[in-house]
């Protein structure tokens, strides 16, 4: 049980405390300092607050008041303590809000400014947390520039989001996948969005800063190690301040406890509870059209690979069919079906109907192409530059595509006949909405004072309000924080490709028109990265959406090991799961790594080594069965050569057993040597504690390898009873240690029984039972 915060006059200035931080104030200057209680880990001395005016005035504390209070919010009881300062040059009062809670280990920071003139004054950023320019205050570390480790978080859903080294290069693509200022040019300096995480592995410590509300404002987290700097601050989009006003920026936690790992999940549960996140309790799987069809899908496409599925129930046991891009007239033409649907799509949602699935519908409502009926009819829709022309959104489709204004009343209108009449109309009970970035462009909208956070929200609770919440939506292309709340699910990551890396120019040119992409692009490998850097954000924000599942032999340049490692990957995120294949083009054994992903995990794994290189190579997936831990891991090799891949063990003994090449390792204490693994390849491992007593160390039927196809294992006078479940494939093995093996039977029929290993495995049809009884000499 935790105590309350406790309050404190300084030295200095007044204090908050709770079981976990202290945060120190100077009155004379109005800056903070936060001091981890373990550890006395204290990064910054003076980290100061200050808002910036558009034409370049800074507005700073100077000799601060004070106030405490008790609060009690979303994250809970506790105190905040406001300083107030007045900056007599710029005619405003700054506030600076401290809130400590009882239950929690960071701090949550707000700035506020109030307008004491008689003139509006324009932001253009509010600075919530940073270090001073000169003076004491720098970051405190123990590691050299080079060895520090900085996570950045992309501010949309294609932005590469990694972790790098102190003396690296920041990712150099440009907006409006990267972010909605220019990127950073010089190693060792880092934006990220939303959130941010710098590690100093010298003295095994961290910081998190982030934004848990994001309802009015982009935050920008710059990190700058070479000179130990940070500065936390929100995007006031140059909104105005009115005589007698108050604008306050989002809500900004310091988090000094744990390691990243800890503390992202941690924000993520902060973030998800400030926004009100939404969380279905089932995680969709299913087909889409788009990985193998693209834009020359076609209505016969579509019912030949439900018929499929259809008849492949039993097998492939998903939920959903997604109808990609491909069957509207143009963009922004939503409810002009082109020629290859002669039946529409009402008819075509009809058929995903009765034949048991929940239909679904790609569109991209955000964007109004040139070409497009609705924008020629209603060009005062879009977002403008500011000589009056259109704003580019993206180029995409052989042609411009303009933003749609989320402040325009009208275009508002629009988007609620839209989706009534996709959903109510026609019949889709799954949305998936693409481009979504655009409404948050900068540029003139309709309403000149609202920012692009609130023009962008704006437009997606219009859509969220006539989809209504028993519907799902599925956002892409969308931004991170601002969208929680908004969707059901989202894509985390770039869009994956029949292909590992970027093509050559040549090869890219023959291939049909796709989203633009930063420089690494369109692949397998950079949808996996964002899936691997973003798991914290999944049950937290929404259903994370991994992207698609390549599994097919045609119309590909993935290896099988490449396969594999999307499949591992994938499945072990515990996110969704579509497919995106020609399904009856499918050899039997690739239908398999399909039915061993469903139904989905119940959760994310963990990637343990996020902090030390930019592709996590350990993807943990832990549970527990019979009051027993166990855990999956996926071990990867990202490099281009065969290299060693080791799989440190928690201390005792462990039974090993490898989901690829199916074989039980035997029984491991300290490490596991993978030597020699393939390029791309990876190593799915299963491990549980070897007690002595009779168990399952292996199965082949389900990726997280006993998570979820098996359900109880009982021990009794030389026998073992072994409860499974459906899920994964119907034919599956399994594999026995605990001594010798008499019998296997399930519902009474005997199962042949075969030494393997150091182990005995046992075939089992899902079909014949669910229980196998095995007996021991």
């Amino acid at each position: 049980m935790t105590s309350a915060v406790n309050v404190g006059l300084g030295r200095n200035g007044p204090w908050l405390q709770n079981d976990w931080l202290r945060v120190e104030t100077r009155q004379a200057d109005g800056s903070i300092a936060p001091v981890a209680l373990t550890g006395a880990f204290r990064p910054t001395e003076r980290a100061i607050a200050y808002v910036r005016l558009v034409g370049g005035l800074d507005a700073h504390f100077g000799r601060s008041d004070y106030d405490v209070q008790p609060v009690s919010d979303a994250r809970g009881a506790g105190q905040a303590l406001t300083l107030t300062s007045r900056d007599p040059r710029s005619g405003v009062t700054l506030r600076r809000e401290i809130a400590l809670y009882d239950g929690h280990p960071f701090c949550v920071l707000r700035l506020g400014i109030s307008n004491d003139s008689d003139a509006p004054r324009h932001v253009e950023s509010m600075h919530v947390f940073g270090t001073p320019d000169a003076g004491r205050g720098k970051l405190q570390l123990a590691s050299n520039t080079a060895d520090l480790r900085i996570y950045r978080n992309g501010w949309q859903s294609w932005s590469p989001t990694m972790s790098f080294g102190g003396a690296q290069l920041d990712v150099q693509s440009g907006p409006p996948v990267l972010a909605p200022e220019q990127p950073q040019r010089e190693s060792g300096r880092f934006a990220s969005d939303d959130v941010g995480v710098l590690f100093d592995p010298q003295a095994q410590r961290s910081m998190l800063a982030g934004a848990i509300s994001a309802r009015d404002m982009l935050t920008r987290i710059f990190i700058d190690a070479p000179s130990r700097a940070i500065d936390v601050r929100c995007l006031g989009d140059g909104v105005a301040v009115d005589p007698g006003e108050t604008l306050w920026s989002e809500r900004i936690i310091i988090d000094l406890a744990g390691t990243p790992i800890e503390q992202l999940d941690r924000y993520g549960e902060a973030l998800g509870r400030e926004m009100g996140a939404r969380v279905p309790p089932t995680t969709p799987s299913g087909w889409c059209s788009w990985y193998y069809f693209y834009t020359g899908v076609t209505e016969d496409d579509a019912i030949r690979n439900l018929r499929y599925l259809e008849s492949h129930r039993r097998d492939l046991p998903v939920d959903t069919f997604q109808i990609d891009d491909g069957y509207q007239a143009d963009i922004g033409d939503w409810l002009v079906t082109n020629e290859k649907f002669p039946h529409g799509m009402a008819w075509l949602a009809a058929e995903v109907k009765k034949a048991g699935y929940t239909p679904g519908l790609w569109l991209a409502p955000f964007l109004l192409a040139d070409t497009s009926r609705t924008y020629a009819d209603h060009p005062d829709w879009v977002v403008a530059n500011g000589d009056g022309t259109p704003a580019l959104a993206t180029d995409n489709w052989q042609r411009n595509n303009w933003a749609l204004d989320g402040t325009h009343p009208d275009a508002l209108a629009w988007l609620g006949e839209l989706f009534h009449e996709v959903c109510d109309g026609w019949g889709y009970d799954y949305v998936k909405i693409d481009f979504l970035y655009a409404a948050a462009l900068a540029g003139r909208r309709h309403e000149a004072g609202a920012t692009r956070v609130q023009a962008y929200r704006r437009a997606l609770a219009k859509i969220r309000e006539t989809v209504g919440d028993s519907r799902f939506i599925l956002g892409c292309g969308s931004l991170m924080a601002p969208s929680v709340g908004m969707f059901d699910g989202n894509r985390i990551g770039l869009d994956v490709a029949p292909f590992w890396r970027n093509l050559t120019t040549e090869e890219r040119a023959r291939l049909p028109v796709r989203p633009r992409l930063p420089d690494d692009g369109l692949s397998a490998e950079g949808a996996l990265r964002n899936t691997l850097t973003r798991l914290w954000m999944h049950g937290r924000l929404w259903l994370n959406d991994p992207d698609c599942v390549l599994v097919r032999t045609d119309r590909t340049k993935l290896t099988l090991d490449e396969t594999r490692t999307l499949v591992s990957v994938i499945g072990l995120s515990g996110g969704m799961m579509l497919v995106s294949d020609d399904m009856d083009k499918l050899p039997p054994e690739r239908l398999e790594l399909l039915t061993m992903l469903v139904p989905v995990l119940p959760h994310a794994g963990v990637p343990q080594d996020l902090m030390e290189r930019d592709m996590p190579e350990r993807l943990v997936y832990c549970y527990e069965r019979g009051g027993e831990p166990m855990q999956t891991t996926a071990l990867c090799n990202f490099d281009d050569v065969a290299k060693d891949l080791p799989l440190s063990l928690a201390p005792g003994r462990w039974h090993a057993f490898e989901l690829w090449s199916e074989r039980y390792l035997g029984i491991h204490e300290g490490s596991i040597e993978f030597t020699l693994v393939e390029p791309r390849g990876c190593r799915v491992v299963a491990l549980r504690p070897a007690t002595g007593a009779p168990c399952v160390v292996g199965t082949n039927a389900h990726i997280g390898v006993g998570a979820i196809d098996i359900i109880e294992e009982r021990v009794g006078a030389s026998r073992l009873d072994v409860v499974l479940d459906n899920a994964g494939r119907r034919e599956r093995r399994l594999w026995i240690v605990g001594g010798n093996v008499a019998s296997a039977t399930v519902a009474g029929a005997q199962r042949s029984v075969v030494a393997a290993d150091g182990a005995w495995a046992i075939d089992v049809d899902r079909e014949a039972g669910n229980e196998l009884t095995v007996t021991f000499e």
